[in-house]
């Protein structure tokens, strides 16, 4: 197995054009690199690279495009200092025709540059759209950031831009044991609302083994959510309601990392060509992004690398497999709105004993609210069936009277009401909630 690289990848994405993934991307590297990282921003966009007008840099003379063009040996020769101390760039050539059409080889050659850049943190800025460049660029990070804005179009884009990731991860997991086609074929694959889980189930009769590498790189894939352009803090409810979607048919967590509000300084700041984090004065926005960098400075990635750095020993034979086609932007699998709920969700991770139908089963507690809970198990309730839940590593081991809204044996989840006064709910959420958060590199959602 490869060593551990030394520089954290963080890839940012987007479904669409607009979302102001390189807004969010430079203001992390200046956030993180205000931390005290040595950060260098890779511009992944081939095709309409703009981090460099951001920093308010000139043409540069060596970029991306020189080192694909083997007019340079190493994307280090392409680095060009920001301004910012500890913050350098490896900028993107504007207006070269098929540009982000690259050979796979020579995307191969950027990708494993990429990993080599000497630094703390390197955060690439991938292109639009959902092409194998764009996806590839993108899951080459140790931690994925999707970027959405809180509207249909937007968010519709982003999920079939995380299903166009997740199922190319899963291809490149499969044909590393030369079963490419049992991706390339799947339903789950083509149709918007087959499952993951419904493809893990299958596969785990055809093949046991790809089913765990499966489920490991999805364990490991490092998503995350960042909501901008957000004016209404009810507006982040249809981010949320996309990162539990993405949970119930991609089978991926996909926690909401940060939102940033609609700020009139971050939309001057692309015109003036500085990153607006670096005038902030304390405004919710910027606070929002040094939140966000802390937090993605803190995640220890060691973990997600292992499962990766053992396919990069064969990626030609990867490759080599016929591609599938890119997933494009639809409708989405169900409905917002059987997904935003009343009451924030926090993720958690506790044990608990479940009692229904005269039984006392043990489970795990994964999420809860004011309203409720999700717990997994071997094999949950029905909907409608009435019963209690046993926080047994809570002090006391309270309990709570709750009935079952909804549940999926092939999931091994159900969600659960509580059936208590609202201010006793809260409480107890909040004690679980303060006690038991989850780790973002848990390895949740497998088998409880």
């Amino acid at each position: 197995m490869a060593t551990s690289r030394r520089a954290k990848i963080i890839s940012v994405g987007g479904g669409k054009g607009g979302v102001g993934k390189s807004v969010v991307a430079s203001n992390l590297g200046v956030a993180m690199a205000q931390e005290g990282a040595r950060v260098v921003l890779v511009d992944g966009d081939l095709g309409s690279p703009n981090l460099h007008t951001l920093f308010g840099l000139p043409r540069l003379p060596r970029t991306i495009q020189d080192f694909l063009e083997r007019s340079i040996d190493s994307l280090e020769l392409a680095r060009a200092t920001t301004g910012v101390p500890n913050l350098t760039l490896v900028p993107g050539r504007a207006a070269v025709v098929g540009a982000a059409n690259i050979h796979s080889s020579h995307k191969l050659r950027l990708i494993r540059h990429i990993r080599d850049l000497e630094a703390d943190v390197v955060v690439v800025d991938v292109g639009a759209g959902v092409s194998f460049n764009v996806l590839d660029l993108f899951d080459t990070g140790d931690l994925r950031l999707t970027v959405m804005l809180p509207q249909l179009t937007s968010v519709e884009n982003g999920y079939a831009f995380l299903k166009g990731a997740v199922f190319r991860e899963l291809r490149r997991v499969a044909a590393q044991r030369r079963q490419a086609a049992l991706i390339d074929d799947s339903q789950e694959a083509r149709e918007s609302t087959r499952t993951v889980a419904q493809l893990l189930s299958r596969l785990r009769q055809e093949d046991a083994a790809l089913a765990v590498a499966l489920e490991d790189g999805l364990a490991r894939f490092g998503a995350r959510i960042v909501g901008n352009q957000v004016f209404e803090p009810k507006e982040a409810n249809v981010l949320f309601a996309i990162s539990r979607m993405a949970r119930d048919f991609l089978g991926l967590e996909a926690p909401v990392l940060g939102i940033l509000r609609a700020s009139r300084k971050v939309h001057d700041s692309i015109g003036s060509s500085r990153p607006f984090l670096l005038d902030e004065t304390g405004e919710e926005s910027a606070l929002a992004v040094r939140r966000i960098a802390h937090a993605l400075l803190q995640e220890q990635v060691t973990q997600l690398r292992d499962q990766r750095e053992a396919l990069e020993q064969d990626e030609d034979r990867v490759e080599a497999a016929p591609e599938a086609k890119p997933e494009e932007a639809g409708p989405l699998p169900a409905t917002l709105a059987r997904y935003e709920r009343a009451y924030e969700r926090r993720a958690i991770d506790c044990q608990g004993v479940l009692i229904f139908a005269g039984a006392s089963v043990t489970v795990r507690v994964r999420d809860i609210s004011y309203g409720g809970a999700l717990v997994e198990m071997d094999r949950p309730p029905a909907p409608g069936a009435r019963a209690v839940l046993i926080f047994t590593e809570l002090d006391g081991r309270p309990s709570v009277p709750c009935a079952v809204r909804h549940s999926s044996a092939e999931q091994r989840r159900a969600g659960i009401e509580f059936r208590v006064e609202q201010q006793a709910a809260q409480q107890l959420a909040d004690s679980v909630a303060r006690r038991f958060p989850a780790s973002p590199l848990a390895e949740e959602r497998r088998h409880p």
